[in-house]
C-alpha cells in the first residue's frame, strides 16, 4: 500500500511539475477578416498560415497556445493597452502602429495587392486616373495611407464593407463603378471559399499603387527574450526544411 502511494504521489508530482514547466504563449486571432491567414471554425478549431506557421513554431515545445478572438479594431486597442503576456499575431512594418513594433526576424510571407472588378462592365487599371469618380470598396479595419489622398481630393469615393461576402456583392451590382482591393491572396482564397464563379470577376495587379511588402510575426513588446529568440530559430529551421512553403502552399 505504501508503495502504490509513493508511486501517485510521483506521478501527481511529475505532472505538476509537467504544468509548471509549461508555458502560455497568447495568440491574437483577428475574427472573420483575416482569411487564408487566420481561420477560426463554429466548432472554435483554429487553422490558417499563420496560425499553422505558430502552431509548428511551438510544436513540442513548452509552450502552450492560448487564442484570443477579436474583431480586428478591438484586438488592435487591446493589444495598444498592453494585451496579455508574451502575446504573438501577425504584422508588417508598412501597419505602423503595435502590428510594427516588434517583429520576427524573418519574414513569413510577400503581400501583393490586387483590384476586382466585374467581368460583366470591367476596365484596365493601369493608374488610379482609371478611377476616377469610381467607388473603392474596403474592408472594414483595414487602412491604406497610399489611397488617402485620392480619397481626400474626392476624385475616388471610398466605401466600406464588414466582409468579402458584401465586397464581392458590391462589385457585382455596380460593375464598371467600382472596384474592390485587397491582398491578392485572400481575394483568390475567398473566392473559391464563397465558391463564386471566378469568371465573372476580373483581377489586376495594384502593386503600382500599394507596393509588395512582406509580412512578420508581430510580438509583445515586453515578450521575454528567451522566447523570441526560441521563435526566431524555429522559424529559420521552418524556412530550410520547406515546411514554411507547404504551409502557405495549403491554402494559396
Amino acid at each position: 500500500m505504501k508503495g502504490l502511494f509513493s508511486i501517485s504521489t510521483a506521478i501527481m508530482l511529475s505532472c505538476a511539475s509537467f504544468q509548471a514547466s509549461s508555458e502560455t504563449i497568447n495568440y491574437y486571432v483577428i475574427a472573420k477578416q483575416a482569411t487564408p491567414f487566420q481561420i477560426e471554425s463554429p466548432d472554435k478549431t483554429h487553422k490558417g498560415i499563420v496560425t499553422d506557421i505558430v502552431k509548428a513554431v511551438f510544436n513540442g515545445s513548452k509552450y502552450d497556445i492560448d487564442y484570443h478572438v477579436y474583431p480586428f479594431n478591438r484586438m488592435i486597442s487591446l493589444l495598444e493597452q498592453g494585451g496579455e503576456a508574451n502575446w504573438i499575431t501577425y504584422g508588417s512594418p508598412n501597419w505602423g502602429g503595435v502590428q510594427a513594433e516588434n517583429l520576427s526576424e524573418m519574414p513569413i510571407y510577400n503581400v501583393k495587392h490586387s483590384l476586382v472588378t466585374s467581368m460583366n462592365n470591367t476596365f484596365d487599371f493601369n493608374s488610379m486616373k482609371d478611377m476616377d469618380e469610381k467607388v473603392i470598396v474596403l474592408l472594414h479595419g483595414f487602412n491604406y495611407p497610399q489611397l488617402v489622398p485620392y480619397f481626400d481630393n474626392g476624385n475616388v469615393e471610398e466605401l466600406r464593407v464588414k466582409d468579402y461576402k458584401a465586397a464581392f456583392r458590391v462589385i457585382k451590382k455596380l460593375p464598371g463603378e467600382t472596384a474592390f482591393v485587397e491582398m491578392q491572396s485572400r481575394i483568390k482564397y475567398n473566392l473559391s471559399q464563397q465558391k463564386l464563379n471566378t469568371d465573372a470577376y476580373r483581377v489586376q495587379s495594384f502593386s503600382s499603387v500599394i507596393p509588395d511588402y512582406p509580412i512578420y510575426l508581430a510580438f509583445d513588446p515586453k515578450m521575454d527574450a528567451d522566447i523570441q529568440a526560441f521563435i526566431n530559430e524555429r522559424l529559420k529551421t521552418l524556412k530550410s526544411t520547406g515546411k514554411l512553403d507547404d504551409i502557405i502552399h495549403n491554402y494559396i
